[in-house]
């Protein structure tokens, strides 16, 4: 899979006709926008001249240029020119009934977003195949030799210079789809203070794997006592600030090297410990009877 660089837009200009030779001489759009020339060249277009009243547009996407249409994970918006939206759907292929005017399409892949101005003259349908030049990240957290469990990280993608934030994902194994480009990833282990950033770059119609290492540890907490006992932990650093609250018999915390305390209340009752972790230290911490 593909990761592309920033969102693209461009717009489709095309002249409206009255008759059959003017509808066949819009086969030239004037392609205007952000979009340098060669992504511009690379999307398709095909006019077919129909009954009128059977006007529409037929959408579709690739990744690359050289590559299949796109089935699954597209979105489509189409918009009047009063903004009104007019469609939106989510098939690979949208294929549009549509009056002869003026119209918005945008097409959504993850974090890329193309927007192109059409214009349908009447007894015409156009088939439109527009290139995203998008790809995918895959994040993968690790605390040295110690896997940290899947469900325990959230990823966050930022361009690089880290004002604009380009996709979020909580979800263990998921592609994050981004245009082409190099972006700065943050992997924020979310049951502790653990945090790591790498820059990456995405090339169009890839997917990339980036694996992250953090430099901390992992306490494991466990009471010792009534297993069906209501335990609620806290973990603060030296300076005594909270670092984490979990619940349950067990809880697994990442944390940075440095020195802790950790709290696990049991009803009326509060037991303590104190205890240094380093990084890639597995500790067990047992509370209780």
């Amino acid at each position: 899979m593909p990761l592309h660089e920033q969102n693209s837009r461009a717009r489709l200009h095309r002249h409206r006709s009255r008759g059959r030779s003017a509808a066949l001489a819009v086969a030239f759009f004037l392609l205007t926008g952000v979009l340098p020339a060669l992504a511009e060249a690379a999307h398709g277009l095909a006019i077919q001249m129909v009954q009128p009243g059977r006007e529409g547009l037929e959408l579709s996407a690739r990744l690359t240029p050289g590559g299949g249409p796109l089935q699954q994970n597209i979105s489509w918006t189409i918009r009047d020119t009063d903004g009104v939206t007019v469609y939106s759907g989510t098939e690979g292929t949208a294929d549009v009934s549509l009056a002869p005017g003026d119209y918005v399409v945008d097409a959504s892949y993850g974090a890329t977003l193309i927007e192109k101005l059409v214009s349908l003259p009447a007894a015409t349908r156009l088939k439109i195949n527009l290139v995203l030049d998008a790809g995918g990240l895959k994040v993968e957290p690790k605390l040295g030799k110690i896997d940290v469990p899947p469900v325990a990280s959230r990823v966050r993608v930022f361009s690089m210079d880290g004002k604009r934030l380009m996709a979020v994902s909580v979800t263990p194994g998921e592609i994050i789809r981004l245009p082409e480009g190099t972006y700065r990833v943050e992997s924020q282990v979310s049951t502790g203070n653990v945090k790591a950033v790498a820059d990456v770059h995405v090339t169009a119609g890839r997917a990339a794997t980036i694996r992250i290492a953090h430099k901390a540890g992992l306490a494991r907490l466990a009471f010792v006592g009534a297993p069906n006992a209501a335990v609620r932990w806290d973990i603060e650093d030296q300076s005594g600030s909270p670092i984490a609250t979990r619940g349950g018999i067990n809880a697994n915390v990442t944390l940075l090297p440095g020195t802790y305390t950790a709290r696990a209340a049991v009803g009326a009752e509060l037991l303590t410990a104190t205890f240094n972790i380093a990084a890639g230290e597995v500790r067990d911490i047992m509370l209780g009877n």
